[in-house]
C-alpha cells in the first residue's frame, strides 16, 4: 500500500476507497473487479496497483483512516482506554462494519486491529509471546463484538457497548 505523501496518489486512494464501499452496499465484495473499482473512482488500473495490492489492501487502508487510535500514554487504565476506544469506533463506523461482515472479511478487521495493537507504544514493553498472544485476544474480541453489534436491531449505545467490552475484557462475566 502507498505510504507517501504525493497529494494526488493520496486523493486517489481516497476515492478508490469511497468507492469501493459505494459499491459494496450494490454488490459483494467478492464480486466487485479491479476494473469496476477503478472506472467507480475514475482513476487507471496501473494508479490502482500503484497504490494498493489488492482490493483487501484497500478495506485495509479504509479501516486504517478510519481508525481506532490508541492513546501512547496512558489515560486511566489500559483496559479503560481500550474499550473506550473502540466502543466508540465501532459504532461511529457501524455501516462500514457491516458491510465487512456482510461481505464475510471482516478478518480484515482482525489483522487491522491486532497490527495496531502491535504497534502501540503502550504494549511495546511487554515481553513476547505475550505481547503477541495479548494482541490476537484483543483483536479476536474486538472482532467478536463488532460481529454480535452489527447485527443488532437497534444497536446499543457506545456507552453500554463500553460496558459490555470492559465486563468481558476484564472477566467480570462469568461463562
Amino acid at each position: 500500500m502507498y505510504c507517501g505523501c504525493n497529494p494526488t496518489a493520496l486523493s486517489s486512494q481516497l476515492q478508490i476507497s469511497r468507492a469501493l464501499t459505494r459499491l459494496m452496499l450494490k454488490k459483494p465484495f467478492a464480486a466487485v473487479s479491479v476494473s469496476e473499482l477503478c472506472r467507480a473512482a475514475g482513476v487507471s488500473r496501473p494508479t490502482f496497483y500503484s497504490l494498493f495490492s489488492s482490493m483487501e489492501n484497500v478495506v485495509l487502508f479504509t479501516l486504517q483512516e478510519k481508525a481506532c487510535e490508541l492513546p501512547h500514554e496512558p489515560i486511566g487504565s489500559s483496559l479503560d482506554q481500550l474499550c473506550r476506544c473502540y466502543s466508540r469506533y465501532i459504532v461511529d463506523n457501524r455501516d462500514l462494519l457491516k458491510l465487512l461482515v456482510e461481505n464475510n472479511v471482516s478478518y480484515l478487521l482482525y489483522n487491522s486491529i491486532y497490527d495496531s495493537v502491535l504497534s502501540c507504544g503502550r504494549h511495546a514493553a511487554m515481553p513476547d509471546p505475550y505481547r503477541r498472544y495479548a494482541a490476537h485476544f484483543i483483536a479476536g474480541g474486538i472482532s467478536g463484538v463488532v460481529r454480535q453489534y452489527c447485527g443488532e436491531e437497534p444497536p446499543v449505545s457506545v456507552e453500554a457497548l463500553y460496558e459490555i467490552m470492559r465486563k468481558l475484557f476484564s472477566g467480570q462475566i462469568d461463562l
